[in-house]
């Protein structure tokens, strides 16, 4: 076996070939050094079976290991050692190829001869290997960099070498009646620390298979499949156990410091000459190859986001596959740290250089990726020798590479290697620096929004995103240590707009990137282009279906809103004769009365000042927020439903159903009585019964919810015919949809809210939903609207629309409010938009958003449920006009948070109340008060989730709130509520002993 820097280079041994057995048999000294047994190994593997079990407790959270916790800068322990947290106690760097057969192995061993020059401790990584135990890249890196130690293989690559108890197998090498092991632990177990001469050195390999393919087609023909999971668990566990090893300076002269004198902005790392240690993780084939499981290298690799170092190719057409691989990882942000090849003649290293340049040009902080250039690799040295056997026959000649010319050629790129190797070192360093500076420059340069600065404590430095997690920057309790890097759920989904779990997230960053280089942006007004069609399509199919006719694009949610209400007065003036639509304006602008909207106290509509005046008097409203604040609305306390020691109830307004009394109120304040009260003081077992709002229509409540609505919408009528002036007509009823978010994570009583929309529309009033927040499987159906089984005039969609990538929201309308602004004028259309009205990444990345939800593939969440009667259009062949109803099947969400956990949440003495709905969980503290936004009875449970739990959430209150994905697993999702339910527990017995 010769050079392991590409398949092309290698001689290759056939495990099935009788005369490559007996030559294994005879000459079988680099293949023992891969097997022989070192310290105390896991016990044997020889199936697959048993393999898979050795990795299970290897890579489990009870496998021994020198340091299992780190203490946070804030307090608390933080587990290392979950998949994905990298530390930065040494320089860890992945290895990219622009195809197989480029060098990847040759410039590791490169770097690796580099590091024992700079007596670091070295640890390099083959997580996947093919072609073993034939081909080993872990030896020949630990061969040529002349480490002098014993490469080591895991359980599962045990495999591939054919290790299996007390048997005899030529093609290991091994001998009868030896069993040989494989390592789960190589720092600890594979003697690197005992290496001939120098600073400690370990190679390992991971997963192997035997046959000389791709990852997936070797898994295909052998089995023994490993999922992403596993592999990035092992990378973690790796990594780590390396850092714990040679962390703190244990073997290193010098530690690398990153003291306050580094200068971020220029780059400047000059105390940066000697970390405790050095890694390199080496991938397989090219950066978009498959992996075991068939998922791209690049893809599964995402959640750790090694820096990069990209292997180029100095060949014939190697300037074009280089650049794909380093816009592959630039698109997944990847940090390329260099570019690294071999010349072949053609000044490839000059024509990447050149385009590095020009994509990625200098900045504060920041450069291009060096091009180093290494000699060219030389031919290999063959010669014949003959086989020793009985077969004395002709044609007995095997070809020999002993590979002693890449040695030379490693020595004279060595100054490459060297140069190469200091800028790594000098990258990492400026990337802690970088981290460790951005809390004191945020403070110096930022204004956070809903946030009091003097109030700020710790700052959270997110490195990157993947999929529902943060990767963000943990300090170490030692200030002078770098720290690491962990994966934290998103438990706030960024506000509400992370809809998609990390194996999806790449559909949507391919729709951006493709219609950011189709279109970029173009102007909208009378032009159209696809990615708004489709967009509209998937919105009039989907969220609108049965009921929306048009949809009118905007920036955010507050926009949409402001054009919803803009809309439906519209529609109000035309309903009501002020404006006839289609025609000449039939009176002035003068002549067209003031108007205000129904609205609910609770609801929030966004930070515009259009959008303020339609909300109830609040901490978000007042002159200390909103000077010219007017509120120009009839503000209903609405009953909420929630889960209270162990079943739903329905809680009514304590002071009535207005929120203020207004000329000649009717509201009755008393509290329902006879049947009806069950469902306040008895309530429900199950929230789907809370939701059968058919069932509830004929309910005593139902009766008095409709009674009580008549007579305020009566008495408001009565009012503005009285005083106009003072009490303007309402136009309009404007809501948010069965939750409210912002409000409390309050669930409206959907039977309520049914009523109120259905007595509304009776008196001609619009009826606009604000679906911004609860629309898009927030709360399990695409069309939060479904829920209540009444369809809206207006409806207004963001957030989860693009699956949180881009800003983009849409109100979507029927063809009559449309029809309000026909006309033979153009002061009669709806005059409103933006610059970035319909734009086409943000149209794009939500066309593709709304696909991704309903495909099954995609989102393993998908249910198929009996339909139920819904208002529907003739689209669905049913007559709106005579209020027909559809009872076809429809799609929802399973219930991601199990509604037998959150039963047993709500019964703790320190739970007032809990909701569980799609993707949102509440957890309503009692914190012996009135409760509300200014509240802080949830800092501590949040504090304690984020230190034990890696869970990072940001709540409304004494409301502590955990959302996620529609696509995130039901496991994930009993995990997180498991580690919510433990906090709350053990805050509700705090001191008490006995408790406990």
């Amino acid at each position: 076996r010769g050079c392991a820097c590409g398949r092309n280079l290698r001689v290759r041994w056939s495990a099935r070939d009788l005369r490559t057995r007996r030559i294994m048999a005879s000459r079988g000294g680099a293949l023992r050094r891969l097997l022989v047994d070192r310290r105390a190994w896991v016990p044997s593997v020889g199936t697959p079976d048993v393999a898979d079990a050795a990795m299970a407790r290897a890579f489990s959270p009870n496998a021994p290991r020198r340091r299992s916790f780190r203490v946070g800068a804030s307090g608390g322990l933080t587990p290392v050692l979950a998949t994905g947290n990298v530390s930065l106690e040494t320089p860890a760097f992945c290895v990219w190829g622009a195809n197989t057969a480029v060098g990847k192995t040759l410039v590791s061993a490169g770097l690796a001869a580099a590091a024992r020059r700079r007596a670091l401790p070295f640890l390099y990584l083959k997580p996947v290997q093919t072609g073993f135990p034939d081909d080993s890249d872990a030896d020949f890196v630990a061969t040529r960099a002349r480490a002098g130690v014993v490469p080591t293989m895991g359980p599962h690559a045990a495999v591939a070498a054919g290790f299996s108890a007390g048997t005899n197998d030529f093609v290991t090498g091994g001998t009868e009646g030896v069993a040989h092991r494989g390592t789960a632990f190589p720092v600890a177990e594979g003697g690197g620390a005992a290496a001939a001469s120098g600073p400690p050195f370990w190679a390992h390999t991971t997963f192997a298979w035997r046959r000389a393919t791709g990852p997936q087609a070797a898994v295909a023909e052998e089995g023994r499949f490993v999922s992403d999971e596993e592999l990035l668990r092992s990378v973690t566990h790796h990594l780590a156990q390396f850092a714990d090893a040679v962390g703190g300076g244990g073997f290193a002269t010098t530690g690398l410091s990153f003291g306050s004198s580094t200068d971020v902005a220029t780059g400047d790392i000059s105390s940066a000459t000697s970390p405790d240690g050095f890694a390199l993780v080496e991938t397989a084939g090219g950066a978009c190859s498959p992996g075991p499981s068939g998922s791209l290298q690049c893809d599964l690799m995402r959640p750790m986001r090694l820096p990069a170092v990209l292997v180029g190719d100095g060949q014939l057409g190697g300037i074009s596959t280089t650049i794909a691989a380093y816009e592959a990882l630039d698109a997944r942000g990847y940090d390329v740290a260099a570019i690294i090849l071999a010349d072949g003649g053609h000044g490839n290293a000059a024509a990447l250089a050149r385009y590095c340049e020009s994509v990625a040009p200098p900045s504060a902080g920041a450069s291009p990726p060096p091009v180093f250039t290494l000699p060219t690799i030389p031919p290999r040295d063959v010669s014949l020798f003959a086989t020793m056997n009985d077969d004395s026959s002709s044609g007995n000649e095997e070809t020999r590479y002993d590979g002693s010319e890449i040695f030379e050629w490693l020595d004279e790129g060595k100054s490459v290697f060297d140069a190469a190797l200091a800028h790594m070192i000098k990258s990492h360093a400026f990337r802690v620096s970088s981290l460790r500076s951005a809390p004191a420059r945020a403070k110096r340069d930022l204004w956070w929004p809903f946030t009091q600065h003097d109030l700020v404590g710790d700052v959270t430095v997110i490195d990157s995103r993947s999929g529902e997690d943060f990767g963000v920057y943990v300090p170490d309790a030692d200030a002078s240590r770098p720290g690491a890097v962990h994966l934290r759920f998103d438990a706030s989904a960024s506000w509400w707009t992370q809809g998609v779990s990390k194996e999806s997230a790449r559909r949507l960053h391919r729709a951006a990137a493709a219609a950011a280089g189709r279109w970029g942006h173009v102007m909208f007004p009378e032009n159209a282009h696809d990615a708004a069609l489709d967009a509209s399509r998937g919105l009039l199919d989907g969220a609108g279906k049965g009921w929306a006719k048009r949809v009118f694009f905007s920036d955010n949610g507050s926009t949409a809103m402001e054009v919803a209400v803009k809309m439906a007065m519209r529609a109000w003036y035309v309903r009501r004769g002020f404006v006839r639509a289609g025609g000449d304006a039939k009176t002035s602008d003068e002549a067209l009365p003031q108007v205000r909207v129904l609205a609910l106290d609770g609801s929030y509509h966004g930070d515009t000042l259009g959008t303020m005046d339609m909300q109830a008097p609040s901490v978000f409203t007042g002159p200390m927020q909103t000077p010219w604040y007017k509120p120009r609305g009839l503000f209903l306390s609405p009953p909420v439903a929630q889960m209270r020691r162990g079943r739903w109830v329905v809680a009514q307004p304590p002071d009535g159903l207005c929120l203020e009394k207004c000329h000649a109120c009717a509201c009755d304040v008393s509290q329902p009585t006879g049947p009806g009260a069950s469902e306040t003081e008895v309530g429900f077992e199950t929230r789907e019964e809370v939701f059968d709002v058919e069932a509830r229509s004929s309910s005593a409540l139902a009766k008095g919810y409709r009674e009580k609505i008549d007579a305020v919408l009566d008495a408001a009528d009565a009012a503005s015919a009285e005083d106009p002036d003072a009490h303007p007509p309402l136009a309009a009823l404007v809501t948010e949809c069965v939750l409210h978010g912002a409000g409390g994570m309050n669930l409206i009583d959907p039977l309520f809210q049914r009523v109120l929309m259905q007595r509304c529309k009776a008196r001609g009033l619009p009826v606009v939903l604000d679906e911004v927040f609860a629309g898009i499987w927030r709360l399990g159906a695409e069309g939060a609207w479904q829920l209540l089984r009444e369809t809206p005039d207006v409806s207004c969609y963001a957030k989860l629309l693009t699956g949180g990538l881009v800003p983009l929201a849409a109100t979507a309308t029927t063809e009559e409010v449309f029809d309000a602004f026909r006309g033979d004028t153009k002061a009669q259309g709806l005059l409103h938009g933006h610059s970035y009205t319909a734009y086409p990444v943000g149209c794009a990345v939500a066309a593709e958003a709304m696909r991704l939800y309903k495909d099954p593939e995609a989102n393993p969440n998908l249910r198929l449920v009996e339909g139920k009667e819904t208002s529907a259009s003739s689209e669905t062949g049913a007559d709106a006009a005579t209020g027909a109803f559809s009872h076809a099947p429809e799609l929802r969400l399973r219930d991601l948070w199990d509604e037998a956990s959150a039963r047993d949440l709500s019964m703790l003495p320190n739970v007032k109340g809990v909701t569980v709905i799609g993707c949102v969980l509440a957890v309503e503290l009692d914190d012996g008060g009135a409760g509300g936004y200014n509240s802080t009875a949830t800092k501590e449970l949040v504090s304690r989730l984020k230190r034990a739990a890696s869970v990072q959430a940001r709540p409304l209150g004494n409301v502590l709130y955990v959302m996620c994905a529609p696509t995130t697993s039901a496991e994930r999702c009993a995990e997180i509520m498991a580690h919510v339910s433990r906090e709350v527990q053990a805050a509700a017995m705090g001191d008490d002993d006995e408790a406990w």
